[in-house]
C-alpha cells in the first residue's frame, strides 16, 4: 500500500486484513517471487441496484517497483478476475487515480474500457 502512496505500517495492514478474513465477498491475492511479496491485488463484490447480477470491484492493485515490467500486473487482474466469475460476477470496474498512467495502459491491455470519471471526498 505504501508504493501505491497510502503509508501503511505492518500493524495497520494486519489490522485491515483481519477485517476482510473470512468474508465472501472479499478477496487479496498475493505473488509471492523467492519469498518476497511481489505484488496484490484486492476485489470485492456487491450487490448492484444497476445490473441483476452482482457487482465487482478491483479494490487495490500493486506490483512492488522491484518486479514490475515482468507481467504480475495481468496475472493478478486475471487472478482476480477469475475469482469474481467464481461468484457469479460478469462486470468488475476499477476506479485508478488519474495520476497512475501505467495502470491505465495495464488496464486497457487487458480489455478495460474507460467509461467515466471518479470523485471522492474525505469525510472527516
Amino acid at each position: 500500500m505504501t508504493e501505491l502512496g497510502y503509508p501503511t505500517s505492518s500493524e495497520e495492514m494486519v489490522v485491515r486484513l483481519e477485517a476482510i478474513v473470512g468474508r465472501t465477498d472479499h478477496a487479496v491475492f498475493v505473488a509471492v517471487e523467492n519469498d518476497i511479496a511481489a505484488g496484490m491485488v484486492a476485489i470485492s463484490t456487491a450487490p448492484s441496484l444497476y445490473r441483476n447480477d452482482p457487482q465487482g470491484a478491483i479494490v487495490a492493485l500493486v506490483v512492488s517497483s522491484r518486479f514490475r515490467g515482468r507481467g504480475l500486473g495481468g496475472l493478478l487482474v486475471r487472478r482476480g478476475e477469475i475469482w469474481l466469475r467464481d461468484r457469479g460476477v460478469n462486470h468488475v470496474t476499477v476506479k485508478p487515480s488519474t495520476h497512475r498512467e501505467d495502470a491505465h495502459r495495464l488496464y486497457a491491455r487487458l480489455g478495460y474500457e474507460h467509461t467515466g470519471l471518479r470523485f471522492s471526498k474525505t469525510l472527516v
